[in-house]
């Protein structure tokens, strides 16, 4: 059999990025970059001759979407605790079950909430729990792109080195794994890390060469401001800071003198009350905003569009109807979620990832079809169903509304053995 050295997609509609024209073009695929786009009659021969070429004609090609904030094993506890508010959530809801997880419920979880994420053209996401190991094994088995981080928090001494031990050999045993899995630190908060532990992570982070995960300023009871956090020289290296819906002009300021990323969880914030972030002053002083889910106990879903279409119809109302321009939201979902991460995902570009979805044109969400239209048909119209293949790294691993490396019976089985055994401890 022939060895192909190139995939070409031919004559499919492109968005390369928020910012771009759509326009057919055909994309040439190398290993797992994109090598080339450009129009299908000028392809050289040479190439032609040596590639797979799959016919887009009438689809769309879209870069996969970036989740910058979620907690996979969380899938478990969606559908409970959804009329509470946030400590009651947290306190008396979530941590009592997370006592109860082991590493197999963590597997069977992840992978579960990756299934999810795949099937709604989620390429990357950002994770902060437990059980890294197993995240990074599910993470594997699916195919997805990952930026994982071990939750931290200040138990006791003990409980801190361990928790640090996990961090570290999960970065020894899977960072870089394929070139698709990062790990980094997830401090959990400054109301659950102490500022002596803060600083040793800020060192660790800078040591391993590598970012930090947090929550920042989620609810109104979170009682300190980002000059607190800045001396503990956490933002010295590349962070990604959730939520930020209470801060203070002041800490805006800090967060954008150090580049902090902030990642907006419009869905759960609202769902457990805390509100949302001033996006408006946020983006007036050049913080890069992206889009996370959280997890699916505070969401209770893992999808992105779903994020941002809420997020820019509630700015609208906030705020004048033209402040926030279309492509800053599509904006949030590409490209800025690959800069936070400093890698080369998040646009269709020569040189970048080939992480990518498919979207089948052929749907009421798309008519009436005009290319001037097209944007605001995927921010406001467009939904999951019409998502057809999801690649990473020029590999499907969602096609034809099927998943490529997961037997779904086998995941829904053992995700289903895990849950019945965690309520039944619980109630015992």
């Amino acid at each position: 059999m022939k060895f192909l050295k190139y995939t070409i997609f031919k004559n499919p509609y492109i968005l390369k990025s928020a910012d771009s024209e759509i326009k057919i073009k055909s994309i040439v695929l190398k290993d797992d970059e994109i090598y080339e786009i450009m129009d299908f009659q000028d392809i050289p021969q040479e190439i032609i001759k040596q590639s797979k070429i799959i016919d887009l004609q009438d689809k769309l090609v879209l870069p996969g979407f970036i989740n910058t904030h979620s907690h996979s094993v969380m899938s478990f506890f969606k559908g409970m605790a959804d009329d509470v508010d946030f400590e009651s959530w947290l306190y008396k809801n979530m941590l009592p079950r997370e006592e109860l997880l082991n590493e197999e419920m963590a597997y069977w979880g992840s992978l579960l909430s990756q299934m999810e994420m795949v099937k709604n053209g989620i390429t990357s996401f950002a994770d902060m729990y437990m059980f890294t190991d197993q995240i990074a094994k599910a993470t594997i088995k699916t195919g997805m792109r990952a930026f994982i981080s071990r939750g931290l928090a200040s138990d006791n001494d003990e409980e801190w080195k361990r928790k640090i031990k996990e961090n570290i050999d999960t970065i020894e045993k899977y960072n870089g794994f394929e070139d698709r899995i990062i790990i980094g630190f997830g401090p959990h908060a400054p109301y659950t890390v102490s500022e002596e532990h803060l600083k040793e992570t800020a060192k660790l982070a800078e040591k391993y060469n590598t970012h930090i995960q947090i929550h920042l300023l989620e609810s109104k009871n979170e009682n300190y401001d980002l000059s607190y956090i800045e001396k503990t020289h956490i933002f010295d290296v590349p962070v990604i800071a959730a939520h930020c819906v209470h801060v203070s002009d002041e800490d805006i300021k800090i967060l954008s003198k150090h580049e902090v990323t902030v990642s907006h969880n419009p869905s759960s914030n609202l769902k457990l009350g805390n509100g949302m972030m001033p996006m408006k002053q946020m983006l007036e002083e050049n913080i890069n905003i992206t889009v996370g889910t959280d997890g699916s106990a505070s969401n209770n879903s893992l999808n992105i569009l779903k994020e941002i279409q809420l997020s820019s119809l509630y700015y609208k109302s906030k705020y004048k109807t033209d402040s926030i321009k279309n492509e800053e939201f599509l904006r949030m979902m590409w490209e800025n979620g690959g800069f936070a991460f400093n890698q080369k995902i998040g646009r269709l570009d020569e040189d970048f990832k080939a992480d990518l979805i498919v979207v089948n044109l052929n749907a009421p969400e798309f008519k009436p079809f005009d290319l001037q239209r097209l944007k605001s048909h995927i921010l406001y119209s467009m939904n999951t169903s019409n998502i057809e293949a999801t690649m990473v790294g020029g590999k499907w691993i969602y096609k034809d509304y099927e998943f490529v490396n997961i037997k779904e019976d086998e995941v829904y089985e053992n995700f289903s053995e895990c849950y019945k055994e965690m309520e039944n401890s619980l109630n015992n």
